[in-house]
């Protein structure tokens, strides 16, 4: 093999395995700041590919900086607790249970991979990849 040839074997080589690196080591975009700023609403919940954001019509999210959370529907709350994880990759949200009787709120009750968190949005998947969840919050 020539030497020409042996360099551009071994170039299309590094350049392939540049291209399939891995890429979960990226840290997501976050502003741990902002979700203390104003209210915020689901502005898309999906569950195995069905979108349920309707779920949570009318509700308001406030995130407080010490880590406190409240729900608001027709003047009725409830309280809650967020935070987001030391490596920036984990928003943490409870309001209870996953139960019938704390629908819809419980579903929110995760620990949630961010894909981004900035003044205006806050994009999380579920960190189970097999529950195939979604949930965007958006600011008001």
């Amino acid at each position: 093999m020539s030497k020409i040839t042996w360099r551009l074997a071994c170039l299309l080589a590094c350049a392939f395995f540049v291209a399939c690196s891995n890429d979960d080591n990226t840290t997501p975009t976050v502003d741990p700041q902002a979700p203390t700023s104003g209210t915020w609403r689901v502005s898309l919940f999906s569950e195995r590919g069905n979108d349920e954001t309707g779920d949570f019509s009318g509700y308001t999210f406030t995130f407080n900086a010490n880590n406190t959370a409240v729900a608001a529907k027709g003047g009725a709350s409830k309280n809650g607790s967020w935070s987001i994880g030391n490596s920036s990759r984990e928003f943490n949200i409870d309001f209870g249970e996953k139960s019938d009787a704390n629908k819809p709120l419980g579903e929110l009750t995760d620990d949630w991979e961010i894909i981004s968190v900035s003044s205006n949005e806050i994009k999380l998947k579920d960190d189970n990849d097999d529950s195939a969840e979604f949930l965007t919050f958006t600011k008001n």
